[in-house]
Order: structure tokens, then sequence, then C-alpha cells
């Protein structure tokens, strides 16, 4: 309360002569210690808990990534066995994401697609591009039908050369809070 007191009249108060002005860098010199005590003692207590935070979090880091890994392992096991496993429960849940990448060769497209989707920067329409594949329902969603090299075949059974289809599937693992 004494140091409310304190900075409430620090703060009202204008300095009139040198004598007060004389307290007032007295008090902010001291005021300056004070951080700076506070300060140090900040950063020893900073380096006191990395000290122990640090080796404890690569510990958990570790702990973490070798657990993960095994949950995924038994989950690529289970899904080589049923392509539709997926576990959950009240710890969380596994399951399994499939994206498709199209790693596109512009110099191959541009001798095989028709003029019209292509850009006047010769460049390539993608989304028109790949409405032209011919796709199926597979498990619930879309899947790009290829032939063995990974080359998307059109509705007309050309195969275009310049894209190469590849499905990538990732394990999620989430767990509750």
């Amino acid at each position: 309360m004494n140091n409310e007191l304190v900075e409430r009249s620090e703060q009202q108060e204008v300095i009139n002569n040198e004598e007060e002005l004389a307290k007032k860098l007295y008090r902010l010199r001291k005021l300056k210690e004070e951080q700076a005590i506070e300060d140090a003692r900040y950063q020893r207590e900073i380096a006191e808990s990395n000290e122990w935070y640090k080796p404890s979090k690569a510990k958990r880091t570790n702990q973490i990534e070798n657990v993960t890994a095994l949950i995924e392992g038994y989950y690529q096991r289970r899904y080589a066995e049923d392509s539709y496993y997926r576990y959950k429960d009240r710890n969380g849940t596994v399951g399994k994401k499939v994206s498709t990448d199209y790693i596109y060769n512009a110099d191959e497209l541009i001798k095989v697609l028709p003029d019209n989707l292509l850009k006047r920067s010769v460049s390539v329409k993608k989304d028109d591009l790949k409405r032209l594949f011919q796709s199926e329902k597979v498990d619930g969603r879309k899947k790009i039908i290829t032939d063995n090299e990974g080359h998307p075949i059109t509705e007309d059974g050309e195969i275009i050369k310049g894209v190469v289809v590849k499905e990538k599937t990732e394990v999620t693992i989430k767990t509750t809070k």
C-alpha cells in the first residue's frame, strides 16, 4: 500500500527546484537498481527451470515419437489385412488419410494437350486437366485410373505422359484432450 501512495504522489507531482530534482534522480537510480535485481533473479530462475525442463522435454518428445511409431506400425499391419480398419476409443482415434499428388512435366504436357487447355503463358489449367482424367469410386472416394507407371488415363482412353499420379496414405493419430 505504501508503494501505491508513493506512485500516486509521483504521478501528481511537478518538480519545482533542484532539490526535488536530486530526490527524483535518486529515486530513479534506486528503481533501476531494483529492476536490475529483479531481472537477474528472473534470468536465474529461467536458467534453473531450463535445466530440468529441456532434458525432460527432449526425453518426453523421444518417448512420444517411439509410441507414435509403434501405433503407426500396428495400424499399417492391420490396414494390410483390412483396408477399412479404423480404431476409436475414449483415448483417441487412429485412422488413415489418403491424398493424391500430381507431378506435372510441363514440356511433355505441351506436346500432348489440346490448345484449349493451355494458357497464353504456356502453362496448364490444372483443374481443367484433372476433369479429363478417368476416375472411379474406391472406398468412398474418387480415384484416378492410371497405367502401370502412374500416368492418368483420360475418358477417351488416352494416356497423358506429362502427369504422374501418386497416392499417399498417412496414418492419423488423434488423442482426446
